[in-house]
């Protein structure tokens, strides 16, 4: 009887420690999960990185592709400013960061883009007016104009012809007093089309 009683508590121990072991394991599992969950969940959160932005410009028959910008989430906009004002970097990828900025309607986008579209001569100048009127036409159409009437006396031809067809769908008054004062008539033809 004393074996049998024996025998019983080895069994009740050896129950409780696989019990045991169980336990361990399903907590050690359960961490593994939740440390994997935790980072899937920071990276869907984190802001994206300059790298991943700047292969998103690359391609040799790039186009804007609006949802895989969109969904690089909060932040996004800075970068591309970063990029677009970056000397370093070869034209043709902050030309396409100015494009991608016409995504973004914030505050600090639209200043940048006005800003550059104001005080430079260069093709920067234009691609700024360009990704300002895509972007903020619609939602502020008041703050397009005033711009594109400012640019009417832009130094560069080309962004005066840009800023002069936009004013021509906006206000065909300011339209026609560009017409009236503009000294090139290939800019005027230009304009008009």
């Amino acid at each position: 009887m004393l074996l049998n009683i024996h025998q019983l508590q080895n069994k009740n121990m050896g129950k409780d420690f696989l019990k045991k072991i169980i336990k361990i394991k399903f907590l050690k599992y359960f961490f593994i999960i939740c440390l994997y969950f935790f980072n899937f969940t920071e990276i869907a959160y984190t802001k994206p990185k300059k790298e991943t932005v700047l292969a998103m410009l690359e391609g040799r028959h790039w186009i804007l592709k609006q949802k895989e910008f969109l969904n690089l989430g909060e932040g996004s906009d800075i970068i591309l400013i970063d990029i677009a004002g970056d000397t370093t970097l070869i034209n043709y990828l902050r030309f396409r960061a100015f494009e991608a900025l016409s995504l973004y309607a914030t505050e600090i986008t639209a200043n940048f883009l006005e800003d550059t579209a104001e005080k430079n001569i260069s093709s920067f100048a234009l691609r700024g007016f360009e990704a300002f009127k895509n972007g903020f036409y619609k939602i502020k159409p008041k703050k397009v104009k005033r711009l594109a009437t400012r640019l009417l006396k832009h130094p560069n031809v080309n962004i005066r012809i840009s800023a002069a067809r936009t004013i021509k769908s906006i206000d065909t008054n300011i339209f026609k007093k560009f017409l009236k004062s503009e000294p090139n008539s290939w800019v005027r033809k230009e304009a008009q089309k």
